[in-house]
């Protein structure tokens, strides 16, 4: 098959298998189209001349297959993100939830709070700026702010800290005065709010979140907010059992508007605020 033609119903339907498989990643059918130029696109770049030896070095366990996916996965997600994305879940989070972390945590001050699928930061950096406005001895707390992506060059972005007005747009002035530097019409996010956050790379379908000395552990409050709506359903589900393994008993998860229809929430409590649907850990 040559790269001018388009992929068989066939081939089509085994690389859409095979990404769910290892990002979970769902490829609806009106994106078919889209996924493959994103296809030819990466093998005009290896300069590989048919689809299937692009497949097979997807299926196969190497380390080119490792470095491949992590090209190809620049192309398949989306990094739409901007600062207190989502005003009532924030308002909720300021106002009732971490509010109750805290007062949980006064004997021990230690908090570890996750962004699952951080994107460019602006999601774990807002979550900072909160701790920073709600916790006036921060210098006594023992935080832990943790963003993780499947997209590398999303998280560079993130450890930057720089952003454009349009990652700001949905920012209360007062903050963004506090909290931003304006330089030749960038935002240069202040240092002490960076340092509060680290970022890492993870695969939340194909990484374990057990090993020993995991970050992903003991955690207080996982948010994972358009992040699902993504994923086939046996993926959010493998997921949900990680987080699920990750919280502290009592821990909080909160994902995006009906993300978790039609799932398993057993091993949750579901709670109702007016703003957003909680899940506590059982």
């Amino acid at each position: 098959m040559s790269q001018t033609e388009p992929l068989s119903v066939g081939l089509t339907e085994a690389f859409i298998q095979l990404i769910a498989n290892h990002t979970g990643l769902n490829i609806r059918e009106r994106d078919q189209a889209n996924l493959s130029e994103k296809i030819f696109t990466r093998m005009n770049e290896l300069k590989i001349l048919f689809p299937e030896l692009y497949y097979q070095l997807l299926a196969s366990s190497t380390i080119y297959s490792h470095l491949e996916w992590r090209k190809l996965v620049l192309l398949l997600t989306n990094i739409e993100s901007y600062f207190f994305r989502d005003k009532e879940q924030f308002n909720l989070l300021r106002n009732c939830i971490i509010p109750e972390i805290i007062q949980c945590k006064q004997n021990y001050k230690t908090i570890r709070i996750c962004s699952a699928g951080c994107s460019t930061g602006e999601e774990p950096y807002s979550l900072a700026i909160l701790l920073k406005e709600l916790i006036p001895d921060l210098d006594r707390w023992n935080l832990m702010i943790l963003g993780v992506d499947i997209n590398q060059e999303a998280l560079k972005k993130a450890k930057r800290g720089i952003y454009t007005a349009w990652s700001l747009r949905s920012i209360e002035p007062q903050i963004m005065q506090q909290y931003f530097r304006l330089i030749n019409n960038q935002y240069y996010l202040d240092k002490q709010i960076q340092q509060m956050v680290k970022f890492k790379y993870t695969n939340l379908v194909k990484d374990s979140f057990t090993q020993p000395y995991s970050e992903f552990r003991d955690i207080d409050l996982i948010i994972c907010r358009n992040v699902f709506i993504y994923f086939e359903a046996s993926a959010i589900a493998k997921v949900l059992d990680k987080f699920h393994d990750a919280l502290q008993p009592f821990g909080y998860l909160i994902t995006g508007h009906a993300e978790l229809i039609e799932q398993n929430l057993s091993k949750f409590h579901t709670k109702v605020f007016p703003e957003s649907l909680v899940y506590i850990k059982k």
